[in-house]
């Protein structure tokens, strides 16, 4: 099988899907957390998360997310999935320091992600435009 026409051989071919990682890893440090705990509860174990480290974490993978897109920004010049991303970003350490809202931390998480998927696509044909 040739691996050339699958262009997953060329250098920088994943690095559109990174801020798509960091922003399902948002998701799972908010989300994931109650999940588990859950899954212990019903086997008979306690575990408690502490919400300081938990908000650091959704935080810090907010940041990121937004650094990325950010980074693909510069290259296919969609602005949409970056004023997205900087909103939802705001919206989410806004709701972890500021004033919590379980809804409006849910609706930022979302957006988070819709602006990487955004970003994913436009770097995905900005990068078929300037394929050799």
């Amino acid at each position: 099988m040739d691996n050339h026409s699958s262009g997953t051989d060329k250098p920088g071919a994943g690095r559109g899907k990174l801020p798509l990682m960091f922003a399902a890893l948002a998701f799972i440090a908010c989300n994931g957390a109650l999940v588990l705990i859950a899954i212990f509860s019903a086997i008979g174990i306690s575990i408690s998360i502490n919400p300081h480290l938990q908000a650091v974490a959704i935080s810090l993978f907010a940041i990121l997310t937004l650094a990325l897109v950010f980074r693909d920004f510069r290259k296919h010049r969609g602005v949409g999935p970056l004023v997205l991303a900087a909103l939802a970003s705001a919206t989410l350490i806004g709701t972890m320091y500021i004033q919590y809202n379980k809804i409006l931390e849910s609706i930022a998480l979302l957006a988070l992600f819709a602006a990487a998927l955004w970003s994913w696509g436009l770097h995905r044909r900005h990068r078929a435009q300037i394929k050799p």
